[in-house]
C-alpha cells in the first residue's frame, strides 16, 4: 500500500482483472433472458420466476444513462437500445478471482440499485457484464434460506409481501417482487442458490452477511460457499468484528465494515484477525481513512451515488461501492 498515494482514480471502465447506506447500521449458468417476456422456471419453487427486462425499462435506462452506456458499446457487449450490461453471463468482464482484482476497483452495490431492481438477478449479471464486482446483502427467511435483500423488512424494496424477513415462508418469498427504481418492470426475489447457481465462481462477487445473523448462520453461509469451492471468488463483508474474523479464519477475503467514526478495535487488531479489506463509510475523514490504508488494508467506502462520485475521493482509496456504476 506504500505506493497508494501515487495512484488517482480513472473513468470508467475500470480494468478488473483482483449516508450511510449499507442499512441503518453505523451448474451452469443460463443465458440472461431476453427483453421480450421470457420466464425462467426454477426447480426449487412451483412458481415462474421472471429474471426479465422489459423493453420500456431498457429504453428509459437507455435514455438516463445514454453517456455512461459507452464504455460497454466500446468493448462490444449489448447493442444500441439495450439496458447496461444486457447479454449472455459468458460475455461477463469482471474478474472471477480475487487476486485477479485491479485497483481502484468499483463495486454495484447492491446490484446497482438506482439503475435496476435493487438486489435483483437483473441487476447482478448486468454488473459483472461491464465489469463491475456486484455486491449483495444475504438474510434469512423463517426456514433458514438465505436470501438476498437488504433490509431486514420486506416493505421498501417488495411488493405482494411485508414485515420481517425472518417472518416469511419460502412460498411468500417466492410470490414477491422486487420493485423498480424508476417504476418499471419489478424483478423476481433471489435466493442466495439461486445467485451462486447464476454465477458462482464466474465473476468475483461482494456478499454482506447482515447484521443479527448467529454464529451458526455465518458459518452454514461459508459451508455453502465451501461446497461451491468459491474461496478465490468471493469478498466476504460484516459490520459484525466477530463474524468479519470468522470469514478470515475460514479463508475467504474478509472485508470488515464500519460507520463514519473509526471502529473501537484498533488497526492492528483489525489486521491481526486476517481481515485485508475495510469498508468505512465515504464520511470518515480522510486522515483516518488515510490511516487504514496505511496499516496495510484495501480501502473501498460506500455509498456513491454515481461512479462519477468516485473522482472526488483520494488517489489511496483501492474501490469504492456505488448505486449507480454506469455512469461517471
Amino acid at each position: 500500500m506504500g505506493a497508494a498515494s501515487a495512484r488517482s482514480f480513472i473513468s470508467h471502465p475500470f480494468v478488473h482483472s483482483a449516508d450511510d447506506v449499507h442499512g441503518g447500521f453505523a451448474t451452469s449458468s443460463p443465458a440472461l433472458r431476453s427483453v421480450a417476456d421470457v420466464n425462467t422456471q426454477r426447480e426449487t419453487s412451483t412458481r415462474t420466476r421472471p429474471y426479465t427486462i422489459l423493453a420500456t425499462a431498457v429504453l428509459a435506462a437507455s435514455a438516463t444513462f445514454g453517456a455512461g452506456l459507452a464504455p460497454a458499446a466500446a468493448t462490444g457487449l449489448g447493442s444500441a437500445g439495450e439496458a447496461p450490461g444486457l447479454g449472455s453471463p459468458s460475455g461477463f468482464t469482471a474478474p472471477d478471482k480475487v487476486a485477479d482484482i485491479e485497483f481502484p476497483t468499483t463495486i454495484s452495490h447492491r446490484g446497482g440499485s438506482n439503475v435496476y431492481p435493487e438486489e435483483s438477478m437483473e441487476g447482478f449479471t448486468a454488473s459483472a457484464k461491464d465489469g463491475f464486482l456486484p455486491e449483495m446483502d444475504i438474510q434469512f427467511l423463517e426456514d433458514g434460506t438465505p436470501v438476498l435483500i437488504h433490509d431486514d423488512t420486506a416493505d421498501r424494496t417488495l411488493n405482494g409481501v411485508s414485515g420481517p424477513i425472518r417472518d416469511l415462508s419460502r412460498e411468500e418469498w417466492d410470490s414477491a417482487t422486487i420493485k423498480h427504481p424508476a417504476g418499471g418492470e419489478e424483478a423476481a426475489t433471489v435466493t442466495l442458490d439461486e445467485l451462486l447457481d447464476e454465477m458462482g465462481g464466474e465473476v468475483v462477487m461482494v456478499p454482506e452477511i447482515k447484521p443479527g445473523a448467529t454464529p451458526e448462520e455465518v458459518d452454514r453461509v461459508l459451508d455453502e460457499f465451501d461446497e461451491r469451492g468459491l474461496k478465490d471468488s468471493l469478498v466476504v463483508q460484516s459490520f459484525d468484528f466477530e463474524a468479519a474474523k470468522t470469514i478470515a479464519d475460514r479463508g475467504y477475503t474478509s472485508l470488515y465494515l464500519m460507520g463514519s467514526t473509526m471502529p473501537k478495535e484498533p488497526p492492528a487488531e483489525i489486521k491481526d484477525a486476517g481481515i485485508e479489506w475495510v469498508g468505512p463509510s465515504k464520511n470518515l475523514p480522510t486522515n483516518k481513512m488515510r490511516e487504514l490504508d496505511k496499516a496495510g488494508f484495501h480501502v473501498a467506502p460506500y455509498t456513491l451515488a454515481t461512479a462519477k462520485d468516485g473522482h472526488r475521493l483520494p488517489g489511496f482509496i483501492d474501490g469504492y461501492f456505488t448505486d449507480n456504476p454506469w455512469t461517471n
